[in-house]
């Protein structure tokens, strides 16, 4: 249950969408490139049919058990929500401002998202693994399917190099196990104790989103960041609500892993 300041948060993280939704629509920036090294767009409206989709089927699936006191609603809980936004922020202005480079970004993140949460206790690295995934499978299999169906229908061919086998599993590992980590199970989970399940979600989504203004845009920084909340963030949603309802962070992982690494280019190590 919703708690008035749960209700504020929320409404105040769907105003931030909605602003940047109609920023692009505003400005005429509706074909939204994947990052500032390609040229490559994809239309708002796919974004929008991907993530709704997704959110559609998840929403006719119930979960066969959903587990609401993964965390307890109690102040030192609230107190590590907000200390993890902080280093989440901190990770997002950081590497919008740094002098760049993967040394750079490698050290920034894995020291901000993963070193000082566990060397300061405000999370445990067991924590997203002890949850039994036994039933958590096949229920949210059809919204998955139904996300990457669609991402894959309206994304683009691949006509680059044979990808590397080390960096896939790197940008695996670094991006979407380090980040759904992060962003979903440590983050959302403490603030969907806090607040409830759609304020966590929301706030969670757009922090995700505003690291990749540096990597997805190039438009300015206004454009850019409208970009990224409504590419990533949408993307976002989708994440937390998938791990809202069933509790599997498997799943996540796979999704991430696919929308940083598509089929196409996944086919093409073969």
């Amino acid at each position: 249950m919703r708690s008035r300041s749960g209700d504020f948060l929320l409404a105040a993280g769907l105003l931030v969408f909605a602003a940047a939704g109609v920023t692009l629509l505003w400005t005429g920036h509706t074909a939204l490139r994947y990052s500032a090294d390609s040229d490559d767009t994809l239309p708002l409206w796919v974004i929008c049919l991907t993530v709704f989709g997704g959110l559609a089927v998840a929403r006719l699936v119930p979960p066969k058990h959903r587990d609401d006191s993964l965390l307890p609603k109690d102040p030192r809980t609230t107190r590590q929500a907000w200390w993890l936004f902080a280093l989440g922020l901190a990770f997002a202005v950081g590497y919008y401002l740094s002098p760049g480079g993967n040394a750079w970004f490698l050290g920034l993140k894995l020291t901000v998202l993963l070193v000082i949460p566990l060397l300061f206790r405000l999370t445990s690295w067991r924590e997203g693994y002890r949850i039994g995934t036994r039933g958590r499978w096949l229920r949210p299999a059809p919204a998955v399917l139904a996300f990457l169906a669609l991402f894959t229908l309206f994304g683009h061919d691949y006509t680059g190099a044979r990808p590397d086998p080390v960096v896939v599993l790197s940008v695996f590992l670094l991006n979407a196990v380090l980040e759904e980590t992060f962003y979903r199970v440590w983050l959302q989970t403490r603030l969907e104790a806090s607040y409830g399940r759609w304020p966590a979600i929301v706030l969670s989504s757009l922090l995700y989103a505003a690291w990749h203004v540096a990597i997805h845009g190039g438009n300015g920084f206004g454009i850019d960041l409208a970009t990224a909340l409504v590419h990533l963030g949408g993307y976002g949603v989708f994440l937390g609500y998938l791990w809202s309802r069933y509790r599997n962070p498997w799943l996540l992982f796979l999704v991430h892993g696919i929308i940083n690494l598509p089929i196409p280019m996944l086919a093409a190590m073969w």
